[in-house]
């Protein structure tokens, strides 16, 4: 089964499992089995998680670079990262 990122997601975001869970309509219990992977979630549902973080599916399996921003997602912490760019001296 995948490693997936969610928890980072969560907490990139500002959220909480229990408000994600929330917002998709289904049980912290339910959610956190996927979260500590002891199932094995449908696509949809993946879709469903991605939808709600306002992220890509894919970026719940593999390090996530917001589209069109200098922010980049840890992929140990989840802290956002702000990338600072500058014109050459």
């Amino acid at each position: 089964m995948a490693k997936f990122r969610i928890k980072n997601i969560v907490a990139a975001k500002g959220m909480t499992l229990k408000s994600l869970a929330e917002k998709m309509g289904i049980t912290p219990q339910t959610l956190g089995n996927i979260v500590n992977e002891k199932g094995n979630p449908n696509i949809s549902t993946l879709e469903r998680i991605a939808k709600v973080l306002e992220v890509p599916v894919s970026s719940l399996f593999t390090d996530y670079l917001e589209p069109n921003s200098a922010i980049i997602i840890c992929p140990q912490c989840g802290a956002r990262i702000d990338i600072q760019t500058g014109s050459p001296i």
